[in-house]
């Protein structure tokens, strides 16, 4: 479980790295924040979070069901 976590949040972080790069830039090229944007960037994390633990999850338990992650694919 705790490899499980390590692991989206390593996810996580990498969905955040590079999705903030460029809203970054941009909102410095602008001389605004766009916290909207911020909070999309957010979610999106999150949501790659869960469906990455679900995922390791499924994949430890042989859950075959759980190994489809939040969409099932």
């Amino acid at each position: 479980m705790r490899n499980t976590i390590i692991e989206s949040l390593k996810e996580m972080g990498r969905v955040c790295l590079l999705a903030v790069i460029p809203v970054v830039v941009d909102m410095l090229s602008n001389g605004k924040i766009d916290f909207k944007a911020i909070a999309i960037i957010g979610a999106n994390a999150a949501l790659r979070f869960i469906d990455k633990a679900l995922y390791l999850e499924g994949k430890a338990q042989g859950n075959e069901t759980l190994q489809g992650g939040l969409t099932r694919f």
